[in-house]
């Protein structure tokens, strides 16, 4: 299993990890100068922004503003020898009729980009979220020819009445996931991103349904320390089981 760690656009944090994980994720912020990403050699996945800076594949209306921000994830990762870009799905906003999967997929599909991952998303109450349910996310990556990260956080907050028993998520993992991401979680308050040591997920429990030879990105907090402790656990976990 090799483990990485995510940043936004902190070269500090990457120095300190660059012996210390297996390979770094990057969100491909379009602001920042990711120029100092070339005197890393740890393998990079790349981030495309998502619903937090703005972008959504599913709103027609924002055609040219996700084009130019999934473009600029594949340019960064041209620079930087990236395998795997991935990419949010996008939401269908309440009340919002230039929103559809129809519009993502087209998206994606005139995208043409061999390298993107979609990623599985979670739905509230008030809204959907598209790639949640394993059916879904089968669908949509065979229309688009597109590959699967699978969010484990996301796919628990996806669960009405969570009981503790992770064994579903073995029906994500059928659709052989070409990445992963893992963060803390707590089941009451409803955060996620949190550091490891913080969380009330059953880690070992979510490690032994996950194949043993994947990639996973830990996103966890941006505080160095924190996330040290965060591989640590996560590597004493991996051995005891």
């Amino acid at each position: 299993m090799k483990i990485g760690v995510k940043t936004f656009d902190s070269e500090k944090f990457l120095d300190y990890f660059e012996d210390k994980s297996d390979f770094f994720e990057i969100m491909a912020i379009q602001k920042n100068d990711y120029s100092f990403l070339k005197k890393f050699s740890l393998p990079m996945v790349i981030h495309a922004e998502h619903q937090g800076f703005g972008m959504n594949p599913a709103d027609i209306s924002k055609k040219e503003q996700n084009l130019k921000s999934i473009n600029f994830a594949i340019n960064l990762a041209d620079m930087v020898n990236s395998r795997k870009i991935i990419v949010h799905p996008g939401i269908i906003e309440k009340g919002n009729s230039n929103c559809s999967e129809e519009n993502a997929i087209n998206l994606v599909q005139e995208i043409n980009d061999d390298r993107i991952l979609m990623e599985n998303l979670n739905s509230g109450e008030n809204i959907i979220r598209l790639c949640s349910a394993p059916e879904e996310i089968k669908t949509f990556t065979e229309k688009t020819k597109t590959g699967f990260c699978f969010d484990v956080n996301h796919a628990i907050k996806n669960i009405k009445g969570f009981d503790g028993n992770y064994s579903f998520l073995k029906r994500y993992i059928k659709l052989n996931p070409s990445h992963y991401h893992l963060g803390g979680q707590n089941l009451i308050s409803g955060k996620d991103h949190i550091c490891l040591r913080d969380s009330n997920i059953n880690l070992k429990e979510i490690f032994r349904c996950l194949p043993k030879n994947i990639e996973i990105t830990l996103e966890t907090e941006s505080d160095i320390k924190k996330v040290e402790d965060d591989i640590k656990i996560v590597k004493e976990i991996i051995e005891d089981l």
